[in-house]
């Protein structure tokens, strides 16, 4: 019964999601807000659908990855970001490009991984929680910069500005989420002295979300090409974590 309760919710959700998005973008003034609060209840009914079924917390392969970010996504997307026509750009661009990763397992395996290593221990679980985390506040920079392109001049300044707040913000929460996970391992301090490709990756994530986020101020002052350096860390962070959950076997 859990699990056809939970095909119910992913349908709905992704249903509710493309309706607040076109809500948002095409309908009244202020009913963007309205739209999302049951984008976000059901994204939030399927993340604790899938951790009852489970019995520990979703954190594991695409699906499980998709079904924790979309209640950060849908969270995000109601968060007043400036004046009505930012706030409805924004909204509409981040819930669309959530129905969009949801649509992806109409196609896709939207299997659970049958065991999670460690999955007990806290670090492990601060990490993926944190991880998931910074990689939806990343996305929703990613949606702020996009959504200001074809904006007008005051509209298109407040979402750049909140673009490049969020990547700070989730350049914090992913330094935290990196913490956790060098000392998640056996050993008290974990094994961060060790390089390995994920740590260079990661590397290389944080030094992509700090040029965006630091870019020169002739760079700065041309606003389609801030948009595209900003909308960059996201929107390559879901593509390749997503495909890397994807892939494997």
């Amino acid at each position: 019964m859990t699990p056809l309760l939970l095909n119910y919710s992913y349908h709905a959700c992704l249903l509710a999601t493309l309706a607040a998005g076109a809500l948002a973008w095409f309908g009244p003034a202020g009913w963007w807000r309205w739209a999302g609060w049951p984008v976000l209840a059901l994204a939030m009914a399927q993340a604790v659908l899938a951790a009852f079924i489970l019995n520990r917390p979703p954190l594991a392969g695409a699906y499980e990855s998709a079904v924790m970010l979309l209640p950060w996504i849908s969270a995000l997307a109601l968060i007043p970001c400036g004046g009505p026509e930012a706030h409805r750009r924004l909204a509409g661009v981040t819930w669309w490009a959530g129905a969009a990763l949801m649509a992806l397992f109409l196609v896709a395996s939207n299997r659970f991984y049958p065991d999670w290593y460690m999955y007990k221990y806290i670090w492990t679980r601060l990490f993926f929680t944190l991880r998931l985390a910074s990689m939806s506040i990343f996305f929703y920079a990613s949606m702020a910069a996009m959504a200001s392109l074809g904006a007008l001049p005051e509209a298109r300044t407040a979402l750049l500005r909140w673009s490049r707040n969020f990547l700070l913000v989730g350049t914090a929460v992913f330094l935290a989420g990196e913490f956790s996970g060098f000392t998640w391992r056996m050993q008290w301090m974990g094994d961060y002295w060790c390089w390995n490709a994920n740590f260079l990756e990661s590397t290389l994530f944080f030094l992509l979300v700090t040029a965006a986020a630091h870019l020169p101020p002739a760079w700065a002052a041309k606003p389609r090409l801030r948009a595209a350096a900003q909308a960059t860390p996201g929107l390559l962070m879901v593509a390749l974590f997503m495909t890397h959950m994807l892939m494997e076997p």
